[in-house]
């Protein structure tokens, strides 16, 4: 298994494409909080398995925009399993109209937003850490991003 492991189980060809493209740059900017050896894995699903996953494992009976499940299990290769991201596509495609931003700019920001999440951030809790550390990947990374402001 490679480091990352993209299902995409919604009619959306390009979704890998843009997660892989986004993601080698993302991990450099990341080295220093990723473990060595280390796999995780991202899927872009329907917003009805989304709004039943939300509800199974969140107990909130409404669609979200990506869920995060870190895990850290050890697996037998030695490898760190990071978790799972699951992003919502339809609802994805209906934020990134709502505020004005391509799919491809949302969609690269709910995995960063996963990714942190799987690597430990809490935004509910951490006094904003997270968000500024967001804010900070998205001016390094501003050619995903493009119109990111200070």
């Amino acid at each position: 298994m490679e480091e990352i492991d993209i299902s995409v189980n919604v009619s959306c060809p390009d979704c890998r494409p843009i997660i892989l493209e986004f993601w080698k740059e993302l991990k450099k900017e990341l080295t220093s909080i990723l473990p060595e050896n280390f796999v995780f894995e991202v899927s872009i699903d329907s917003d009805e398995t989304v709004k039943e996953l939300n509800k199974q494992y969140r107990n909130k009976d409404s669609i979200t925009d990506v869920l995060s499940f870190e895990d850290g299990e050890i697996l037998p290769d030695g490898k760190v399993f990071l978790g799972s991201i699951i992003i919502a596509y339809e609802r994805a495609k209906q934020q990134a109209k709502e505020i004005g931003n391509s799919f491809e700019e949302e969609l690269r920001f709910l995995f960063m937003h996963g990714i942190l999440h799987i690597l430990g951030y809490d935004h509910e809790t951490d006094n904003g850490e997270m968000f500024a550390l967001q804010k900070k990947l998205k001016k390094k990374l501003e050619k995903f991003f493009p119109k990111t402001e200070d």
